[in-house]
């Protein structure tokens, strides 16, 4: 049946080089999608160009509108494909390389607004950055290069050796896989079926998000309720307490110079935006911290040397911790199982499996689980090793409390008598009666921060953004182990692993939902495997 799309796309457009079966799906979403209407780049764009070409104005805005003009009219017969792609870098040569999305945008803007666009047979990286930036969903298919041959030679008459060059040529001209990059979604039509496509592409074309944060029904284990907030959201509206958090600030105040030895706090830092305010601020506050990093083996060494340098700036002391000796036989099974999980060839079987591990990784990432799993979000089996350091380090050191540059809620419970839940900043640690309670602290979210308030902190110290990174990024720009994982989560998920965390951070305040969905719209490919980096990393 037909069902009515959300409006945060305008319109889905399929790329994907030859025989990967685009204009296939273009057509099933047609009738999947009331209100869409469908067409095809090389009949709108190159066709009337290729008639009118003695006609072509020079400048760009010019041929958008004369090609929008005579929408509608019969320009002949299908063309060539030689013709069509020799055509297409004739247009992008004395135009733009984002000339046909500029043009079939425009022609959707003054002919069909209110249609619903879905696009096959347009080209070209370019495009699709700009279908992109414009808030079309870019789709993107491929398939083994021998599959997609045998499809193309069938379809087009071609013998297998004039298939094979001719999506060498397209490749060469379009740089097609280029576009894998910036697609929303990507999918091998050979490993998956086509109503598995179409379902996940109507999943984020129908999706219903949260109307605080970035939480969507695209995640399964999110619900929209009916006030248009996500179950966390409306937990957080609520519930949520200014006089809970001052009762923590005065806990956070009278920890100070209790320390047994000469440090009464130590602070976690990795040199990024969040750790280098928060040390800032604790220091500023009076205590006397150590400043610390903890080594997994899967963190990038730049990290450490950052880190580093910011303790040297600010003038703290600074040790790095190798937490691998807080791993446990059942942790290191899990790293197995999910180097295993990851490893898989993809197929639907492995969808259903990454939604299930997902679901189920919810309620095993406790330092005090005995279970072995395989986890699809590499932060929750990563917790269970390092909170565990966090309270065996400021234990060895005398140290009561442990300050992270965190920007939510530190512990989530619900009052046995009242009902209400409890949004923490500090999480007190005792796994063992005979000895001290050692106190987490979320600094940020203690003091209610706001990205404004972490970016005077950074100007004032001259911190500078990192080359090539953002200032607000997914965890996989700083841990390659969620680097390995981003890629294969996000397709067989349907979404990014990291959605939840940035969505707690729009929850609070302190990031907005344009900030965190351009976070989570950032690719960051890995050339290593899952299992690679855990080898690499001696945790397996």
């Amino acid at each position: 049946m037909p069902y009515k799309q959300n409006q945060n796309y305008k319109g889905v457009v399929v790329f994907g080089a030859p025989g990967t079966g685009k204009t296939t799906i273009a057509k099933v979403l047609l009738a999947e999608i009331k209100n869409g209407k469908y067409v095809e780049a090389s009949r709108v764009v190159i066709n009337p160009a290729m008639f009118l070409k003695d006609k072509l104005p020079l400048k760009e805005k010019g041929f958008i509108d004369l090609i929008t003009r005579v929408y509608g009219k019969s320009f002949g017969g299908k063309m060539l494909r030689e013709d069509a792609r020799n055509f297409f870098t004739y247009l992008k040569n004395k135009y733009s390389s984002a000339v046909i999305a500029k043009t079939l945008i425009h022609i959707h803007n003054k002919k069909f607004r209110n249609k619903f666009l879905i696009v096959a047979g347009v080209r070209g990286y370019k495009n699709s950055v700009y279908f992109k930036d414009e808030g079309y969903l870019v789709t993107y298919l491929k398939t083994p290069g021998g599959h997609s041959t045998s499809r193309l030679a069938k379809r087009e008459s071609f013998s297998k050796k004039s298939a094979e060059r001719e999506r060498d040529i397209e490749e060469r001209i379009f740089s097609t896989n280029k576009v894998e990059k910036v697609a929303h979604l990507s999918f091998d039509t050979e490993e998956l079926g086509r109503k598995e496509v179409i379902r996940q592409v109507r999943a984020i074309v129908d999706n219903r998000e949260c109307k605080r944060c970035v939480n969507s029904s695209v995640n399964f284990s999110s619900t929209i309720n009916k006030s248009g907030l996500c179950d966390t959201c409306e937990k957080y509206e609520s519930n949520f307490s200014k006089k809970q958090l001052e009762k923590e600030r005065e806990l956070l105040l009278s920890l100070k110079g209790t320390g047994k030895n000469k440090y009464d706090a130590m602070v976690g830092i990795s040199g990024g935006k969040d750790s280098t305010a928060t040390l800032y601020d604790i220091k500023r506050m009076g205590f006397t911290p150590l400043a610390f990093s903890l080594n997994t083996g899967y963190y990038p060494k730049h990290i450490f040397k950052r880190a580093r340098a910011v303790a040297k700036e600010l003038g703290v002391d600074y040790v790095e911790i190798d937490v691998r000796k807080y791993i446990r036989p059942v942790d290191r099974l899990s790293f197995k199982k999910t180097a295993e999980l990851y490893g898989k060839k993809e197929s639907q079987e492995l969808r259903e499996e990454f939604r299930r591990w997902y679901i189920e990784g919810r309620r095993h990432y406790s330092i005090k689980c005995e279970h072995t799993i395989p986890f699809i979000r590499t932060c929750q089996l990563c917790r269970r090793i390092v909170v565990r350091a966090y309270f065996g380090e400021a234990l060895k050191r005398g140290i009561p409390t442990v300050i992270i540059g965190i920007n939510e809620w530190a512990g989530l419970s619900q009052d046995a008598e009242s009902k209400k839940f409890v949004f923490s900043a500090i999480r007190k640690l005792k796994p063992f009666k005979n000895k001290q309670a050692i106190y987490v602290a979320h600094l940020p979210f203690l003091f209610q921060r706001k990205i404004k308030d972490t970016n005077k902190i950074l100007k004032r110290l001259g911190w500078k953004i990192p080359k090539g990174e953002a200032l607000i990024e997914s965890n996989s720009n700083s841990c390659l182990f969620a680097r390995a994982a981003e890629n294969r989560a996000r397709r067989l998920l349907g979404f990014h692993p990291d959605t939840t965390r940035l969505a707690r951070e729009v929850t609070v305040g302190f990031i907005s939902k344009e900030q965190a969905r351009k976070a989570l719209a950032k690719v960051h490919n890995s050339k290593d495997s899952v299992r690679s980096v855990l080898k690499k990393a001696k945790v397996i």
